[in-house]
């Protein structure tokens, strides 16, 4: 089964995508998408054409712990599409990704579907052994 791992962003979501077995994943795109609706769309769409079988979407924490506007609004996605797809829809902490992803790449662009697969892999290294969040 493929998962598709989402590190949603206000200007760009990125997407990386894993193996079917569900062991590594690859940076799979870049939705420079503003509109709320149109991008739940093309995700749902994306998952569609790759027979994903999970999304997991990173979670923004704060490094203080709490909340902040960031992190609810990445909890409203998460809920607008648990209520649109029948997908299990998993979250896992997405912190310290985007660091990952600057090294090395100079394409800012491809650093979100970098930072999403950095999530994906350490999800999908941990679903395993060790429960994450759900």
């Amino acid at each position: 089964m493929r998962v598709l791992g989402i590190d949603w962003g206000r200007r760009r979501t990125g997407l990386a995508l894993s193996d079917p077995l569900g062991l590594t994943c690859t940076p799979l795109e870049i939705l420079e998408e503003r509109d709320g609706e149109r991008l739940l769309l093309r995700i749902i769409e994306v998952a569609r054409e790759h027979d994903v079988g999970e999304v997991v979407v990173g979670l923004p924490r704060p490094l203080k712990g709490g909340t902040n506007r960031q992190l609810e609004t990445v909890l409203e996605f998460v809920t607008t599409l648990r209520d649109r797809t029948a997908l299990k829809i998993a979250t896992w902490d997405e912190r310290f990704t985007s660091r990952l992803a600057e090294k090395g790449r100079s394409g800012i662009a491809a650093q979100d579907a970098v930072a999403a697969c950095y999530m994906l892999q350490d999800y999908l290294d941990n679903r395993a052994g060790t429960p994450g969040e759900t």
